[in-house]
């Protein structure tokens, strides 16, 4: 059957498969500002394009274009496009590779039109280096990852094996057909070539316009759940993934603990050294209390200078021990301004479940409890929240610390 297709129809097909899918490349390129990767797919496809269309008509054109420029075109095309997937992957893009495939597929394509004349020669040679490219961009895609990440690399993956596994058995059936009978065989494998070609470009341009779409997806994801300034959870995010740990922490009866922690006489920064210095500080603040969590803590923005840490599996003597470094931590390291540090502490209030219970918006409340009595304590310090059994004995007593921080210079 496809020996039977018009190879001229196929060749036009082709450039138009090819142009279409270069012209959507570029104009995602066009938008897509600091993402990296895009630019090099849409110039790699380019060059993958131009050498089609040279080798496509070969028949009309002289061998030097259509055969050894064709060939080294392609070649590179494949090239900057490994190199575009490593750029969107953020490693390192050696040039050097690339452009060393490119120079030999040249010299050897000369060599074996001009010197030699050697049809099954050529697609041999250009079959074996363009499927070894292929999987190197294979290889680059087919790795672990998380969803939906992994359903874009492994597509775009996917049908790169295809691509090279496709080049293989081309390479493999030069041996065999070609030299028995050049013309006969020539027509059928040409058509497998150009069919398996214009799935390939289709199956790559989406591919990678699919990496794109899932990394855009993510970040915005990641934008509506950070605060923007320290890049902790929000408020909105924090109660729902604090939730969702608590309720697992519930099931496997292991305990968890929340602190609340607030930033000692904030207000006195941002009127003596300015908002700016105050943001500084707060970022300062995060990266400090970063250092003494886990992998798998939640720390979030829960208002102003007040932040929320949630420890899962530590009880409350150890989650007490994390608050106290925390706090002496940042006594010992103030924010460095150009003329004079700024000094900083905390005051913490901590609640654990197994006083308080798994409900996120409890455990809030009495850690929050907790931190007013360390502000009316006089702050930098940590508090415990009080066991349920005082609650209605310490009841007018919150009252009165609340109102009273409500009244402090904060």
């Amino acid at each position: 059957m496809p020996g039977e297709l018009d190879i001229a129809t196929l060749g036009v097909a082709l450039s138009l498969v090819t142009l279409s899918m270069t012209l959507l490349l570029c104009v995602a390129a066009w938008h897509a500002g600091i993402e990296k990767g895009l630019r090099h797919w849409a110039l790699g496809n380019f060059a993958i394009m131009l050498g089609l269309v040279l080798n496509v008509y070969q028949e009309h054109i002289h061998h030097g274009l259509s055969v050894v420029l064709a060939y080294t075109l392609m070649t590179l095309g494949i090239g900057v496009t490994w190199l575009g997937i490593r750029a969107f992957k953020g490693q390192t893009q050696p040039q050097t590779g690339p452009l060393l495939a490119a120079l030999t597929v040249m010299l050897l394509m000369w060599v074996f039109r001009f010197q030699v004349d050697d049809m099954p020669a050529r697609i041999v040679i250009s079959s074996v280096i363009l499927s070894g490219m292929s999987l190197l961009c294979a290889r680059e895609l087919l790795i672990p990852a998380e969803q939906p990440m992994r359903t874009a690399y492994w597509f775009t993956g996917f049908t790169a094996l295809f691509c090279a596994i496709g080049l293989a058995f081309r390479a493999a059936l030069s041996f065999t057909l070609l030299p028995l009978s050049q013309e006969t065989n020539l027509v059928p494998m040409q058509s497998v070539t150009l069919l398996g070609a214009m799935v390939a470009q289709i199956g790559l341009a989406c591919g990678f316009l699919l990496m794109t779409h899932y990394r855009t997806t993510i970040a915005l994801h990641r934008l509506s759940e950070r605060d923007a300034l320290t890049n902790t959870l929000n408020r909105r995010s924090l109660q729902q993934q604090a939730a969702a740990v608590l309720e697992l922490a519930r099931q496997q009866e292991y305990p968890a603990t929340l602190i609340m922690l607030d930033a000692d006489h904030f207000k006195r920064i941002n009127d003596q050294f300015g908002h700016q210095t105050g943001d500084a500080v707060l970022c300062h603040l995060v990266s400090r209390v970063r250092q003494h969590l886990r992998n798998d803590d939640l720390l979030g923005r829960f208002g102003g200078e007040e932040f929320v840490l949630l420890l899962p599996g530590l009880d409350t003597e150890s989650a007490v021990q994390v608050a106290e470094r925390i706090r002496q931590a940042l006594c010992a390291q103030p924010w460095q301004n150009e003329n004079l540090p700024v000094a900083l502490s905390v005051s913490m209030g901590v609640a654990c479940s197994d006083q308080h219970g798994y409900d996120f918006d409890s455990l809030v409340g009495v850690a929050d409890a907790a931190l007013y009595r360390a502000k009316a304590l006089g702050r930098n310090r940590v508090e415990l929240a009080s066991v349920p059994d005082q609650e209605l004995q310490d009841q007018m007593a919150l009252r009165l610390l609340s109102q009273f921080r409500h009244n402090l210079d904060v």
